[in-house]
């Protein structure tokens, strides 16, 4: 999408919501009209984005519309999504899972249980779509709201292992997606809650690669390649007995060693860390039990990456990386590493929803409400992040190529130089600065909450360049 468009919430919701098939026009334009109202403010309460009682009680029919979905408010954006993923040689699919918690609206209807449940709401399984070498996100290329099922009083292990899991959500992402167009690549991108045998199968089965981050110690075939000889081209590999995952990796030596930046998270601040790398062919086993009994074992390269001196209090970095691509150079292992580490990219996106887009603090009084609102406010949290991409492309162009004229004409004021002399990254620093960003040395770049705090700052002085400049033309064409 072109930054002028991202830029402009009319223009955005046109594009995004334009084409949904609702069963009226009206409907249509009212979901234009409630998305170009999110966009402006995706923080702000109903009542504030929509501005009018009129808008207000439009919008809270449309939210409890039978006839509308959310199926059909994400289609397009989906549909979108899916066109611009056939086009680059490769799209990383990063999924993800996030509890969406209404514990304080105890009225809501029709919602489940979630976390230990002591709570009630709905869990969202996303999938996005990103460019691997400037982590550009194009869109949703899926996404499943979904309740969780209680488990049965009394049911027997066997029941238990027969009916559908909660985890086969990850298998139903894949399976929705489909194969990638021929000569591209599609590498579904998950953490260690995604290290389940059948949607590593799944994966494969449809032409698609994955990078997971091991977390089940597999039984393992250790691959020896054999000489050029019949028995040999009959079986391409000879078995020796088998060894589970992660005692044969830790006996890897380092193949090479390399400082990563790492970001900070919850637990830990960021910090620069020293690591070691190795990396081999093993062939995975399926479980055993029924289940498996149609997996068949999966050929994967092994990239083992840790901190063999952490700092003092600190626990050492250690991950162990799944992938079918291969990896042959220390280059290539560490590529894969760089394509996991794009993990954070659908939790910011969640934050996005629950933060920029307050997604937990809607009153909406039913679950199929709730499900609408999503529909209209998925794109609007993807928009963010675009945002977020838009002020980290092409840092050193003139910002008056980037952004509008009036932008950066009010931006350079605010800086006090001229807009002429504002580079990209400048104009957007300034802006993130409005809203927070302090660049300080290793802050990194401003991140989508910062961008957005201060874009709605500069909005605000925009209103009031225009009203101003409105007020000096009526005043001047008085006789």
């Amino acid at each position: 999408m072109e930054t002028s468009t991202l830029l402009s919430a009319s223009e955005w919701a046109q594009q995004t919501f334009g084409q949904v098939r609702l069963g009226h026009r009206r409907r249509r334009e009212r979901a234009v009209a409630m998305a170009a109202a999110i966009a402006a403010d995706p923080a702000a309460s109903l009542p504030k984005q929509m501005g009018s009682e009129a808008a207000l009680h439009a919008a809270y029919r449309f939210l409890q519309t039978p006839d509308v979905t959310y199926e059909q408010l994400i289609r397009v954006h989906v549909q979108q999504t899916r066109e611009a993923m056939g086009k680059p040689e490769r799209v990383l699919l990063i999924q993800d899972t996030t509890e969406v918690d209404y514990q304080q609206h105890p009225t809501t209807t029709g919602l489940g249980p979630i976390g230990n449940g002591t709570h009630h709401g709905f869990l969202l399984q996303s999938v996005l779509a990103v460019l691997p070498d400037h982590r550009q996100v194009l869109g949703l290329a899926h996404q499943e709201p979904f309740l969780r099922q209680p488990a049965p009083k009394g049911e027997t292990k066997r029941e238990r292992e027969q009916r559908e899991r909660e985890s086969q959500v990850w298998e139903r992402s894949v399976q929705a997606i489909g194969e990638p167009p021929t000569e591209v690549q599609w590498i579904h991108r998950g953490d260690r809650y995604s290290d389940m045998f059948p949607f590593l199968s799944r994966c494969r089965q449809l032409h698609g690669d994955f990078v997971v981050r091991a977390a089940q110690d597999r039984c393992v075939d250790l691959l020896v390649e054999q000489a050029d000889t019949p028995t040999a081209r009959r079986s391409h590999h000879k078995r020796r007995p088998q060894r589970h995952l992660f005692e044969v990796v830790r006996g890897w030596s380092a193949q090479g060693e390399q400082d990563l930046e790492l970001d900070a998270t919850k637990q830990s601040r960021a910090r620069t860390a020293h690591l070691a790398i190795s990396f081999g062919s093993l062939r995975l086993l399926p479980p055993e039990s029924h289940q498996a009994s149609d997996l068949r074992p999966l050929v994967v390269w092994v990239v083992r990456v840790w901190e063999p001196e952490p700092p003092e209090g600190v626990e050492g970095l250690s991950w162990v990386l799944l992938t079918p691509v291969p990896v042959q150079t220390v280059e290539q292992a560490w590529e894969r590493v760089d394509w996991y580490r794009a993990r954070w990219i659908v939790e910011d996106y969640h934050q996005g929803l629950k933060t920029g887009c307050r997604i937990e603090q809607r009153q909406l009084q039913s679950y199929e409400g709730l499900r609408r609102w999503l529909g209209l406010v998925a794109p609007a949290a993807v928009r963010l992040l675009q945002l977020r991409a838009a002020a980290r492309q092409t840092p050193e162009q003139p910002a008056s190529q980037t952004l509008p004229t009036d932008v950066v004409a009010v931006v350079a004021a605010r800086a006090g130089v001229l807009p002429a002399q504002l580079t990209a990254q400048q104009c957007w620093h300034t802006i993130a600065r409005l809203g927070g960003y302090l660049g300080r040395k290793g802050d990194g770049p401003p991140g989508w909450q910062t961008l957005w705090r201060g874009w709605l700052y500069i909005q605000t002085l925009l209103e009031g360049v225009h009203l101003a400049a409105r007020l000096s033309l009526d005043s001047s064409s008085d006789p």
